[in-house]
């Protein structure tokens, strides 16, 4: 597998596009969110399935990869949930997308209709790869 960590700066739509197609099927712990109201940070561990790698093939059997990945929004005001159980921190969330809305805030769209809503000031966005990837048998389909 040939493999190279990602390293992104959002500060823009079209960056932003970037970082959502990368993060796509992501499997996000509720308990891997974090808000620090004083800092106007939200910060993310997630495990990314790593679109950009060719599946390797063992005993006829492909094998993709999945690696765990850091991502940081800065100059947040504020953050609202949207179908999330708060309560269920061992809860794995599916990402499917993230978009800057014209309302000025960055959407963390997930399976299920939950949502995730960010006030901000401006986007600034890092993504960061922070592990080596390791495999998984299961690629992330959409019907």
């Amino acid at each position: 597998m040939s493999y190279t960590p990602l390293k992104i700066i959002a500060e823009d739509h079209e960056d932003l596009k970037i970082i959502a197609a990368c993060l796509q099927d992501a499997l996000i712990p509720l308990s891997g969110m974090e808000y620090d109201s004083k800092q106007g940070h939200f910060h993310i561990v997630a495990n990314r399935f790593c679109w950009e790698c060719e599946p390797e093939t063992l005993e006829g059997q492909p094998y993709y990869a999945r690696v765990a990945s850091g991502l940081a929004f800065h100059h947040v005001k504020e953050v609202q949930k949207k179908c999330l159980d708060r309560h269920n921190e061992n809860e794995l969330v599916n990402l499917l997308t993230i978009h800057n809305a014209e309302d000025g805030c960055v959407h963390l769209v997930f399976s299920g209709g939950s949502e995730i809503k960010l006030k901000v000031d401006r986007l600034c966005c890092h993504l960061k790869d922070v592990d080596e990837p390791y495999p998984t048998s299961h690629k992330p389909s959409h019907t």
